[in-house]
């Protein structure tokens, strides 16, 4: 019956034996970030839209190929827009020769003019020979009255045509104008059916193949700068008023383990992501890795504050309150930086102090 109580006083006794884990603090160089994961992207990178939905009926560049501005990426079908635009130059064709060609509509009506004018002309000697003879008795009313008829209709039908010539000049002029137009717009629909590139750069990526449809709201490819990328990250809000341009980055890539490449920001967003919460920063390398490619991961710490020689303990050693446990019992500390691993002792405690890792 007296076992169980030996047995219980003999586990104590070898829990009071175990040793702990303790340490003491130690000068390190301090650096205290704010974290981000990272991606890299090349420079000037864009996604290529169409203005226009048809179906691609050539695509000119592959993945992986280098372009100038200005080359022609892909042709979306524009037999439509091609028709169209064949109608309307053939409509300014036809508006032209009514104008000022063979088929001159107002010099026709010129010539009618001319025609008209002579008949008035005849007419007013005829009216006027008629006065005469009335006025010496040689001719009826009746006469004189039908030669003055007959001059005020030849004197109103010139005047006639030469209001519609003028009028029929005027809407052939404007016609023209609008022809003119409408050749400029198809062939600036037409110029919509031809994709060019923004950019001297690289098509890092293709979405569409020669055939498929493709919308406005589709991305058709990526184009970048081939030779400079830039590192993209995403800041929360908590940390963002830390972070200024020029703030040195660490960056380590999933590509290159145990490598710490160095940046510095070139960017900051003025406009908070909602959706995510986050800012989006982007940086340059000052040590750029050998080989980059489009969309690798890592991480990056942007550098706070940075000291070369604080004196340090592990974080998981400081208690609630800024406290830590020695030899002496319970010691209040003042602290400084930190970061994931370790915490800055700037009073309390010295390089000499043994201290306990807390039990759990």
């Amino acid at each position: 019956m007296k076992f169980i109580p030996f047995l219980a006083l003999l586990l104590l006794l070898v829990a009071c034996g175990e040793e702990r884990e303790t340490t003491k603090p130690k000068h390190e160089l301090m650096v205290e970030a704010v974290y981000s994961s990272v991606t890299i992207q090349p420079n000037q990178e864009y996604k290529v839209n169409a203005s226009i939905a048809g179906y691609l009926e050539e695509v000119k560049v592959k993945e992986g190929d280098k372009v100038k501005l200005g080359d022609v990426l892909f042709v979306i079908s524009n037999k439509p827009i091609q028709l169209n635009q064949q109608n309307a130059e053939l409509a300014l064709e036809f508006l032209k020769d009514s104008y000022q060609g063979q088929a001159n509509v107002i010099d026709e009506m010129k010539l009618s003019l001319k025609t008209a004018k002579i008949k008035m002309q005849n007419d007013s000697l005829n009216f006027k020979r008629f006065s005469n003879l009335y006025q010496s008795g040689a001719c009826a009313k009746s006469e004189l009255d039908n030669a003055n008829l007959a001059y005020e209709a030849s004197k109103n039908s010139y005047a006639t045509l030469k209001t519609q010539i003028q009028r029929k000049e005027f809407e052939l002029k404007n016609q023209l104008d609008q022809s003119k137009n409408n050749v400029d717009a198809s062939a600036s629909k037409t110029g919509d059916y031809i994709i060019r590139s923004n950019i001297n750069g690289k098509i890092f990526q293709l979405n569409k193949e020669k055939g498929e449809f493709v919308s406005m709201q589709e991305t058709i490819a990526i184009v970048g700068d081939g030779s400079q990328f830039s590192i993209d990250m995403l800041i929360d809000e908590v940390d963002i008023s830390k972070v200024d341009l020029g703030q040195k980055v660490l960056v380590t890539l999933e590509a290159y383990k145990g490598k710490v490449f160095e940046a510095y920001i070139t960017e900051i967003a003025p406009k908070m992501d909602e959706r995510t919460q986050t800012f989006k920063i982007k940086a340059n390398f000052k040590t750029v890795p050998p080989k980059l490619y489009m969309g690798l991961t890592g991480e990056g710490n942007i550098v706070i504050n940075e000291k070369k020689k604080a004196l340090v303990i592990p974080k998981d050693y400081l208690l609630p309150g800024n406290q830590v446990e020695t030899e002496n019992g319970m010691v209040k500390v003042k602290t400084g930086l930190s970061n994931w691993d370790f915490v800055e002792i700037i009073s309390g405690i010295d390089q000499n102090t043994i201290i306990y890792k807390p039990q759990n």
